[in-house]
């Protein structure tokens, strides 16, 4: 073949490639849609996953969404396949991310929200702060003023270091100058025997984890803007007026980076519709955990503002 067919032909092939792009997106989605998710069945974003699957097929021309379980290495290990995946739209993480974006701040790991698109949030799980139930602390309030009076430092449980509700748990205690003893635990599920058991003062877990034992610890406040489903009665730090940096885990659809812009914006009209589905947002409340429908766009500017604030707060870490 001559230089000039040679290239006649390489442009041929470029061409086809950018019309089989554009057609797949005309199309899309032509087949079952699987959501990866980085943990276990059962857990708080599996649960989101499989209530966006319950609802899917209205919103996506009647193609299923597929749940599949690849756990690993707090979820790092999905996100990698996902990342690693042809850019069709047709296989997406569904990540925790504020678990992502704090262990990328603290040290580069085998994914990170750069490997993505953004697609859309689906949900937020949010922090709440506990006080054992015989605790004679009654508001948040109080336990700041505790914190900042009080000869012995108080012992507040959480996570994990760099976790994500020990970020939660400095965001409001930095910003107020209280100065506390934090002890990390296994799961929120540990940071609630601890407060069952009075071995900690406080501490800082999923709002959620309060539903169901409320004779064992009892619920302060969110620390968030907004209401928790679980706790619909409890105030918010913002409603209090507390000063603080909200520290939340965002549930985030995201497609692999190099998938084309028109199927990460087909594909996050679907999800906006499906979060707003009645469905979607029965299955979520039933579960006691905060729904969200926000666009891929404006999640994109969501994780950016979070890794500014975020980072702020883990300057002070040894």
């Amino acid at each position: 073949m001559t230089k000039l067919g040679w290239m006649k032909s390489l442009a041929a092939g470029a061409a086809l490639t950018v019309a089989g792009t554009m057609v797949q997106a005309d199309s899309f989605p032509e087949r079952p849609i699987d959501m990866i998710v980085g943990f276990k069945a059962g857990g708080g974003t599996d649960t989101y996953a499989r209530a966006l699957a319950s609802a899917a097929e209205a919103h996506t021309g009647g193609q299923p969404v597929v749940v599949v379980n690849k756990p690993g290495g707090g979820g790092l290990v999905g996100g990698r396949f996902v990342a690693d995946q042809p850019p069709t739209g047709y296989t997406l993480y569904l990540a925790s991310a504020g678990s992502i974006v704090l262990k990328n701040l603290i040290k580069p790991q085998v994914v990170s929200t750069d490997d993505f698109k953004m697609v859309g949030t689906i949900g937020e799980l949010t922090a709440g702060i506990f006080v054992p139930a015989g605790s004679p602390i009654q508001s948040l309030d109080e336990l700041l003023e505790a914190g900042k009076s009080s000869d012995t430092a108080l012992r507040w449980g959480h996570t994990g270091r760099g976790n994500v509700w020990h970020m939660a748990g400095l965001g409001v205690l930095n910003p107020n100058d209280v100065k506390a003893k934090d002890v990390p635990f296994k799961g929120g599920s540990g940071v609630r025997a601890a407060l069952a058991s009075s071995e900690v003062d406080f501490g800082v877990m999923g709002a959620h984890l309060g539903l169901g034992f409320e004779d064992e610890v009892r619920l302060l406040a969110v620390l968030s803007n907004d209401t928790h489903p679980a706790a619909p009665d409890a105030p918010t730090a913002k409603s209090l007026g507390i000063d603080f940096i909200p520290v939340s885990s965002q549930m985030i659809v995201m497609a692999p980076a190099r998938t084309p812009d028109e199927v990460v914006a087909q594909l996050s009209e679907a999800i906006v519709a499906i979060t707003q589905d009645s469905a979607y947002l029965d299955t979520l409340n039933t579960a006691g955990l905060p729904t969200a429908s926000v666009n891929g766009a404006d999640t994109a500017a969501n994780i950016d503002t979070s890794k500014v604030e975020w980072g702020k707060l883990l300057e002070g870490l040894e």
